[in-house]
């Protein structure tokens, strides 16, 4: 027995399967090229584009300023002022005298000052600047003996780091180096400065942060080559002119 359908539901089934006629179809197109006319293409505000377009140019230049490695004479003006504005500074020296090589000198100094001399296992000097005292150690025998500077006393620069003293003093044309120097892991350059028969070669990294040192000249017996870390945390301990245990002081000959 075949379901038996209502009159409305068997009208829109026969609607479905038979074709539209003419006239609906061309009423149909007649109201689609209406709501196609009808539809505005969407302005964009120039404002807004070009405003964007200028923040992201802007945040690309910023970029590429950061990203822009450091100029060679930008670099070399950066590490002269690291050397002149130090707030700590640590060297480890290597000395060869007519080729006979010396024992290795560390010091460690500040600005105000201070410094601690270490040469090889033999011997540190002491130079505190706030207490106006210098302690001697001399490490073989364990003895240990203090000086009391004058109040008005001004620090005197350690033979060895002259060259210090004359990059402060420094005015004239560096010589840039060839080549490069992989130090401490990074690529450095390097100048030359003649400072009164001092000849210097400074390396410094691409950041303008000093690396090595190099002293010679012509006259001088002795070359240096200088290890440099500046600005590194010191301890202030190592500063003390307290004696330190199992040492006994001598006492400085008077005449």
């Amino acid at each position: 027995m075949e379901p038996t359908l209502s009159p409305a539901l068997a009208s829109h089934l026969q609607a479905l399967v038979r074709d539209p006629s003419p006239v609906a179809l061309d009423a149909a197109q007649a109201k689609l090229e209406r709501r196609l006319a009808g539809a505005r293409p969407r302005r964009v505000r120039p404002a807004r584009w070009i405003g964007a377009f200028a923040t992201a140019a802007t945040a690309c230049l910023v970029l590429a300023l950061v990203l822009m490695p450091t100029s060679r004479g930008v670099a070399f003006e950066l590490a002269l002022k690291h050397l002149r504005d130090f707030r700590t500074l640590s060297m480890t020296i290597e000395q060869q005298s007519q080729g006979i090589a010396m024992p290795p000198i560390h010091v460690r100094m500040d600005r105000a000052g201070d410094a601690r001399t270490d040469i090889g296992e033999a011997t540190s000097v002491v130079v505190n600047a706030a207490e106006h005292r210098v302690l001697t150690l001399l490490h073989g025998p364990r003895m240990a003996m203090v000086v009391a500077l004058p109040a008005d006393a001004k620090p005197q620069p350690d033979a060895a780091l002259k060259w210090l003293e004359a990059i402060g003093q420094f005015q004239g044309k560096a010589v840039e180096l060839p080549g490069q120097r992989i130090i401490d892991g990074r690529i450095t350059h390097g100048w030359q400065l003649d400072v009164h028969g001092m000849r210097i070669d400074l390396w410094a990294d691409d950041d303008g942060v000093p690396r090595a040192v190099e002293v010679g000249g012509h006259g001088m017996a002795m070359s240096q080559r200088i290890h440099v870390t500046v600005d590194p945390p010191l301890d202030a301990a190592i500063f003390s002119t307290a004696i330190p245990a199992g040492y006994h002081e001598a006492r400085p000959d008077r005449d």
